[in-house]
């Protein structure tokens, strides 16, 4: 039984400037730079993010391990949950189980895609492997926390991790996909063939299997494809592209949270989406904001202006396109995370090296707007 979800927010196209992110990084760290998506062709690189209002009592009883606290800017008290345990309060380490579903989609003119193929590049990546990071060496998703809480993780809690687990991969999931919501369109500039499907029909698809296949609010179902985007409205290129989502709806089981994410060959729609790319994003935002009610003092990013004057607590939107590989996995793009210190308008920041992203993009704190 899904939530009813009372915000579904679009947000606009990235800037398609091209972002150099500079920083020194310790010796723990190399990597081959980073640098942005180049610019689409005919679609543009986008999320899309699900507002959910759940009460209090509802977040209390979730399954899945977390910790909730508050800020105040402003004068104006914000909450918040996140996952795993609360930093400030000594070394733990979470690990949430995974399943990783693959998702065959076939449109009506008898194209496939097939998300198993898309399977070993995603488990053998830094998203499940430990790789090198600045705060230590992890998984990608726990690099990112310890690095943004990095104050208390530096002196109260050196031990301190939240890890996805070894995934599970479940046989892959057949969905037809009608005419009236789903497409497949030929990229300008790869030449390849991708497939677009409406969002508004796609989303119930995936939380109807969420009953089907059995899953406990407890772990973290992953949904993979491969090349084939998302879009708000009807399925065509002008609408395209979401490369992802994370959501959380209420169902007989409690409160189950879920990713999608594309996997996209080289080169498809300028790179956004490519490889492991769009699920570290997508990650990373289920870390900070799993049930997608966090909200924070309206932001506006310096690099994508056009995404408007927002309020929530999903890191990876402000730097869509920002991404970076690290030694031993030059195959697997991670994207640049802003970090809590940047959204709460604390200075100077509590991460690591004082930084309000993980490579360095932002040097100051968010915008009033």
């Amino acid at each position: 039984m899904a939530s009813k979800k009372t915000l579904l927010q679009l947000f606009a196209a990235l800037s398609l400037v091209v972002v150099v992110a500079a920083m020194a990084f310790s010796l723990f760290t190399t990597t081959a730079g980073s640098h942005a998506a180049g610019v689409l062709s005919g679609g543009k690189p986008r999320f899309v993010h699900f507002s959910n209002h759940f009460s209090d009592t509802q977040l209390a009883g979730a399954h899945l391990k977390h910790w909730s606290s508050s800020f105040t800017s402003g004068g104006t008290t914000y909450k918040f949950s996140m996952v795993g345990t609360n930093p400030k309060k000594g070394s733990a380490t979470t690990t949430v189980a995974v399943t990783i579903v693959p998702l065959r989609l076939t449109f009506s003119n008898g194209k496939v895609f097939d998300g198993t193929t898309k399977v070993s590049e995603t488990t053998g990546s830094p998203i499940f492997q430990n790789a090198p990071f600045i705060s230590g060496s992890t998984q990608y998703g726990d690099a990112i926390q310890r690095a943004e809480f990095w104050k208390s993780v530096s002196t109260t809690s050196p031990n301190y991790h939240v890890l996805v687990g070894t995934p599970t991969i479940a046989t892959a999931v057949s969905l037809a996909v009608p005419n009236a919501d789903g497409a497949t369109v030929t990229d300008p500039g790869s030449g390849k063939t991708i497939g677009i499907i409406n969002v508004n029909w796609f989303d119930p698809q995936l939380q109807s299997l969420l009953i089907s296949q059995s899953f406990t609010p407890n772990m973290l179902p992953i949904f993979l494809s491969n090349d084939v985007y998302l879009s708000q409205g009807s399925p065509t290129l002008s609408n395209c592209c979401i490369g992802g989502y994370h959501n959380a709806v209420s169902n007989n089981a409690g409160l189950q949270t879920y990713i999608f994410t594309n996997d996209a060959d080289p080169g498809v729609q300028g790179g956004f989406a490519e490889d492991v790319s769009a699920l570290s994003h997508e990650l990373a935002e289920w870390l900070n904001d799993p049930f997608g009610t966090n909200v924070v003092p309206n932001w506006i990013s310096p690099t994508a202006p056009q995404y408007g004057c927002n309020n929530v607590l999903e890191v990876g939107d402000p730097l869509v396109g920002v991404v970076f590989t690290v030694s031993g996995f030059s195959g697997s793009h991670l994207q640049d995370e802003a970090f809590f210190s940047w959204f709460a308008r604390q200075a100077p920041s509590i991460a690591i090296n004082g930084l309000y992203t993980y490579l360095g993009t932002f040097k100051a704190l968010s915008q009033h707007c």
